[in-house]
C-alpha cells in the first residue's frame, strides 16, 4: 500500500513551484530541478510574496537549521550568487516566470503566487487511444469470532 502525500505549492501564471521536491514544474509540464539552498531561499521569497523582505532577513530564514541534522551551521552562502543561479532558472524566453524584484538599498520582493495550494505534483492523465483496462474484482471477506 502507497500513501501519496500532498506538497506546498505555490502556483504562478507560467510555472508550478514545489518546494518540498525542489522542483518547479512548467505549464508544458517540463521540470527545472532546484539545488537545496535556491529551493529554500525561492520559497522563503514566496511566503513572503508581496512584501520587501530585507537583505539580512532573507539570509536568515533561508540559510539559518538548513538542516537540523548538521552539527554546524557555520556555512557561508553567498546570496547574490544563489540569486543569479535562481533567476536564470526561473527564465523562459527571456522572461521571468517568477520575477525577483531588487528594492535598492532595502532587500527583495517576489509578486503573490496566483494560488497556494496543496496538491500531487505529477497528475497523471489516461492516454486517449488507451483501451480500457479490465474491471478488476473486489471480493469482501468477513472474519468473525465465535464465542463457544
Amino acid at each position: 500500500m502507497t500513501t501519496q502525500t500532498l506538497l506546498k505549492c505555490y502556483s504562478y501564471d507560467t510555472i508550478d513551484f514545489f518546494p518540498e521536491k525542489h522542483l518547479l514544474i512548467w505549464k508544458d509540464h517540463t521540470q527545472t530541478l532546484l539545488t537545496r539552498e535556491e529551493s529554500r531561499l525561492l520559497e522563503v521569497l514566496c511566503l513572503f510574496a508581496g512584501e520587501v523582505i530585507g537583505a539580512d532577513s532573507l539570509y536568515r530564514k533561508t540559510f539559518t537549521s538548513l538542516d537540523a541534522f548538521e552539527e554546524t551551521s557555520d556555512h557561508n552562502y553567498d546570496l547574490n550568487l544563489l540569486l543569479v543561479s535562481l533567476t536564470g532558472k526561473l527564465q523562459c524566453n527571456g522572461v521571468m516566470a517568477i520575477s525577483i524584484h531588487v528594492v535598492p538599498h532595502y532587500g527583495f520582493r517576489v509578486p503573490l503566487p496566483t494560488k497556494t495550494s496543496r496538491r500531487l505534483p505529477f497528475t497523471t492523465r489516461p492516454c486517449p487511444n488507451a483501451t480500457p483496462s479490465k474491471k478488476s474484482h473486489c471480493y469482501l471477506i468477513k472474519h468473525g469470532l465465535s464465542m463457544w
